[in-house]
């Protein structure tokens, strides 16, 4: 299975023959890949050694994720996760974004109440919280009192 850009995918295995005159360069270190395997990753050739993650330079076997501006590899460590339930978020998938923090949109939802806030809804972002309008007023109010 070869990947796309900016989609988790896998890393497909080529023999090429042993007495093969086609030569692939690696898309890694530039060199001329020699070996009697490839991997084929992102429709380009890689040396084995050469696919791993370009931030923890960690070995890459079986899955990887390559953002869509850049050709490097990267694990799934650094695939764009849900700011709530810290799963990942897939390419295809509708989301949410409030400043820096993404989330699915069943993911966006308020912390009290678990009402899920819909595009043009008023919402508070707290401490990495949620808390749409009403509960943030009440939170205000209570806090108020307090002092």
């Amino acid at each position: 299975v070869l990947v796309k850009p900016k989609e988790l995918g896998g890393v497909e295995v080529v023999d090429i023959g042993e007495d093969s005159k086609m030569r692939e360069v690696c898309a890694g270190c530039d060199t001329p890949i020699s070996d009697r395997f490839l991997l084929r990753v992102n429709e380009r050739s890689w040396h084995e050694g050469c696919v791993k993650c370009a931030v923890c330079l960690q070995p890459l076997s079986g899955t990887c994720y390559c953002p869509s501006n850049r050709w490097d590899l990267l694990c799934r460590l650094f695939q764009t996760k849900c700011s709530s339930c810290l799963k990942a978020i897939a390419p295809s998938e509708l989301i949410m974004r409030v400043l820096e923090n993404v989330y699915h949109v069943h993911c966006f939802y308020c912390c009290e109440c678990e009402r899920r806030l819909q595009r043009g809804d008023e919402f508070v972002l707290k401490e990495g919280q949620l808390l749409c309008r009403s509960d943030y007023e009440k939170e205000k109010e209570m806090l108020r009192n307090v002092e």
